[in-house]
């Protein structure tokens, strides 16, 4: 009937047998149009899930590596050649493809526990190495300033009596000679900076204010192993009064090393010395380094297994990883509609079919069967008499008249041999396209209009 009214339907049954309904199946969809009724509806057994849910498993796969080729930079999927994908779509196979994204997924998810790791070092070695050198200005700052020291005091303890002196210098007689019979320690770490101000508020009111908190902004910001985003730091020295007894750990110390795990920030071993410190910033620029090494090394492999992703799998072909992901779509719609069928020994299943197309159904399914499977055969049995129920609505559009048929079926679909008016569309929806944007261009000359007759008015008055 064209376009203005829908095509007439035919019912009958499709029989197709079993160790080959999947290949005949996709001939009928490359050549005609068919509609299948589910003959299973009212049973919980479908006898193709298992496929379904590997290819359920399988698109789940390709998901997750087209997220992660959009973090590479520069990647880009070619797509939109469905033509050239359907004449080639033999060429794929359900095991094959399968057993290739099986292995490519465990090499990225691998890599992805890897990388992680290796920028969880890097990381921990940079936050280090910033409170080293962190340590290394404090240790400068307090040389510069320092009292002189008791002959007695040994090397390791030249932080804390300078810290304890330069903290409490502005106190009288008898509180700076207590100064040199308690010790000062501290914890160094490093937070984000969008904490910086929660955690000393947080210090300030759990220790009621007996500790002072130095932060020392990084510059270079750092990426976070489990987002992938970069995050700005600084770096946290908390000083406060250690009144411990022997080795044991202080009340005070405990209280802000839980502060520090509440927030999940690292804490690192501040350097005795100086001289210390200088051996642990080259120890730890040397760690970088490798780690650094290794993560352009994985960056490499990713780029390689990208580009194999990416590339068209034929001359003018989508990329390859498109092609798998249609031909997921593909199959996953084929076994789908095989479950509709029922039997065992041969599949059946009852179908609605344009009457125009019977003959060239029934010429797929002898030559089909007849070329490569003549063992095989499948048959179409039409029905004598009209079924109770309504045919469905099916109308034969083109490149043209498709965009025009999908702006009626946006607001309902026509009834069977009802007419169409997806044809008055064709002439109308222009029409009325250039009304609307017609207005909206009356409505901005309007504006125009009155602001060139009041220059106009202005130009009189001034002359």
């Amino acid at each position: 009937m064209g376009i203005l009214r829908s095509e007439t339907m035919k019912h009958g049954t499709l029989v197709l047998p079993v160790d080959r309904a999947r290949q005949f199946l996709d001939i009928i969809g490359s050549h005609t149009k068919m509609q299948f009724e589910d003959m299973n509806e009212k049973s919980m057994q479908r006898p193709y899930k298992k496929y379904i849910q590997r290819l359920d498993e399988m698109e789940r796969i390709l998901r997750f590596l087209l997220e992660e080729l959009t973090k590479v930079p520069g990647a880009e999927v070619v797509k939109n050649n469905v033509d050239i994908f359907l004449e080639n779509a033999e060429d794929y196979k359900l095991d094959e493809v399968e057993a290739r994204l099986m292995q490519i997924h465990r090499d990225f998810i691998q890599f992805k526990e890897n990388n992680t790791k290796l920028l969880g070092r890097r990381n921990a070695a940079l936050e280090e190495r910033y409170v080293v050198q962190t340590a290394i200005a404090s240790m400068a700052h307090i040389s510069h300033a320092r009292p002189a020291r008791p002959q007695a005091m040994e090397e390791d303890d030249e932080f804390e009596f300078a810290a304890s002196r330069s903290l409490l210098d502005d106190e009288e007689g008898g509180g700076a000679r207590r100064t040199l019979e308690t010790m000062f320690s501290n914890i160094a770490g490093v937070l984000p900076q969008e904490d910086q101000d929660r955690f000393a508020r947080t210090l300030f009111r759990a220790t009621r204010g007996n500790t002072f908190t130095h932060f020392q902004q990084i510059f270079e910001p750092m990426q976070d192993p489990k987002t992938g985003r970069e995050v700005k730091k600084s770096v946290f020295v908390v000083y406060f009064q250690d009144n411990r007894i022997g080795s044991a750990v202080s009340a005070m110390n405990e209280k802000i090393s839980k502060i520090c795990g509440s927030y999940g920030v690292n804490t690192y071993r501040w350097p005795a010395t100086r001289d210390i410190a200088e051996e642990m910033q080259v120890s730890l620029q040397v760690q970088v380094e490798d780690q650094s090494r290794l993560l352009r090394a994985h960056e490499s492999f990713v780029r390689s297994e990208a580009a194999a992703l990416l590339q068209p799998a034929r001359r003018g072909g989508d990329s390859l990883i498109e092609e798998w992901r249609m031909f997921c779509a593909k199959e996953k719609s084929i076994y789908a509609s095989l479950n509709h069928f029922e039997g065992h020994m041969n599949l059946r299943a009852n179908c609605w079919y344009p009457e125009a197309e019977e003959d060239q159904i029934r010429a797929v399914l002898i030559q089909h069967s007849s070329s490569q499977h003549g063992h095989s055969s499948a048959m179409l049995v039409s029905d004598r008499m009209p079924p109770r129920r309504k045919p469905p609505t099916y109308i034969r559009t083109n490149e043209f008249t498709g965009i025009f048929q999908e702006l009626v079926d946006t607001y309902g679909l026509p009834r069977y041999q009802e007419a169409n008016p997806a044809l008055f569309t064709i002439v109308t929806f222009p029409f009325l396209f250039g009304v609307m944007y017609g207005d909206i261009g009356h409505d901005l000359g309007l504006p125009a209009l009155e602001s060139c007759e009041n220059l106009g008015a202005w130009c009189m008055f001034e002359v």
